[in-house]
């Protein structure tokens, strides 16, 4: 029995004994934490997903006393009510040192002056990587959620060699950083981290051309579940993300549920050592592209090469399946669009209508909307599905930090 095993079966007594929802779902398969003795049989253990963890709200699936809960963190609630999560002293500090690794994979070190524009409020982003980066020794710029404008200021002031922050962020820096005529290729940055949401290969072209090309840009991935950034890393080669030792994975078929025969399927996630809020099977609803070939960085590895999109953000328009990842690829290979944009789903007369609100360039606007029609045709083209798209001046769309909402359904709306 290798040590992971050994350390996975202390979790899944920990889990058994002290979460009467996962016990519950146990006993009604007829298994005992001793009916696992090795990792084929993590199968036979019932998956966990969302609603579980939202059953006797908030503190149900707690695995420990109250009193050694030293922080609770909460997911942003965009798809329902948040989900609190607390951690203990143990938790911080594994999730510190998953930060470093985190860092050193995006080839971070000491050396660096690091500004994270992640909210230092419930949202796991912000406190992760100032608690990991401090004990990692770097000097650290705290901007949070200051306006975009405090944000340039901060970065001509102090001169950050790392920028922390999500993809649509770093985009929206560059475009007011354009119309305050701030030439950002002059701030010495060398590496740009983005998280919080998915990373397109076209949204990563875009933020390098923005950036400048010696600009390094990678990801990661993670969840207020799982104790934030860290269950995935890019490396600096920029060739997907590596998933993290410290979890066991696995690929499901969305659809049935049972383990896929390809690299594709929905990741599924056990914790290891988080020791206040274990998870067993965690559907994350994530579709994702694995890789098992050496990366060129060395390491061998599994990594998530793909996100083809979540499960909650596949869209069903006139009976045509989409994510919005797909969406957003076929936009960005306009070079005059934004990366602000949204999707207005509807419907009229018992039939969906599909609008894109997309901003461009000012100086290119007549233009773009000269070429509506043929990018109309070439949307339908692709994804066989007609839809309006409406081109708008930049600064059109609202925006904020954190996760952006890309998706407004307004089907079964009554207005």
């Amino acid at each position: 029995m290798d040590k992971k095993f050994r350390e996975f079966k202390k979790q899944l007594n920990r889990i058994y004994t002290n979460n009467k929802i996962y016990h519950k779902k146990m006993q009604e398969k007829h298994l005992m934490p001793n009916d696992i003795t090795d990792w084929n049989d993590i199968k036979k253990l019932p998956l966990t997903t969302k609603e579980d963890l939202l059953k006797d709200y908030p503190n149900g699936w707690n695995c420990v006393d109250e009193e050694k809960i030293k922080i609770y963190h909460a997911s942003s609630g965009t798809t329902g009510k948040p989900l609190i999560v607390g951690l203990t002293e143990k938790d911080i500090l594994l999730r510190e040192d998953t930060i470093i690794t985190n860092a050193m994979f995006a080839g971070i070190t000491k050396n660096d002056i690091v500004q994270i524009c992640y909210g230092f409020g419930m949202f796991t982003g912000g406190f992760s990587f100032y608690d990991g980066l401090k004990k990692l020794g770097c000097k650290i710029i705290p901007t949070g959620t200051l306006s975009t404008q405090m944000q340039l200021f901060y970065m001509k002031k102090l001169n950050p060699t790392v920028l922390i922050t999500s993809p649509s962020h770093a985009m929206h820096l560059y475009e007011k950083a354009r119309q305050l005529e701030i030439d950002i290729k002059k701030i010495p940055l060398r590496i740009i981290r983005v998280g919080s949401e998915l990373l397109t290969e076209t949204m990563r072209k875009k933020i390098k051309k923005a950036w400048g090309e010696r600009v390094s840009v990678t990801q990661d991935y993670g969840m207020t579940e799982t104790l934030g950034p860290g269950l995935g890393m890019e490396c600096q080669h920029e060739n997907g993300m590596h998933l993290n030792d410290s979890y066991y994975f696995e690929l499901i078929d969305p659809i049935t549920k049972k383990p896929t025969t390809s690299n594709v399927g929905e990741l599924v996630v056990t914790t290891i050592y988080n020791e206040c809020f274990g998870l067993i099977r965690y559907k994350t609803n994530d579709l994702v592209e694995i890789s098992t070939e050496k990366c060129s960085c060395g390491k061998e590895s599994p990594r998530i090469i793909k996100f083809i999109g979540r499960t909650d953000d596949m869209l069903k328009v006139k009976g045509v399946k989409v994510f919005v990842s797909q969406i957003e690829d076929f936009l960005f290979t306009y070079p005059y669009f934004s990366h602000q944009y949204e999707i207005v789903l509807s419907n009229e007369n018992y039939k969906d209508i599909l609008t894109i609100n997309i901003e461009t360039k000012e100086e290119v606007i007549a233009e773009v909307n000269n070429n509506k029609k043929l990018v109309e045709q070439e949307f339908k083209n692709k994804f066989g599905i007609t839809s309006e798209i409406n081109i708008l001046e930049s600064n059109t769309l609202s925006t904020k930090l954190g996760k952006v909402k890309r998706v407004k359904d307004l089907r079964g709306v009554k207005i």
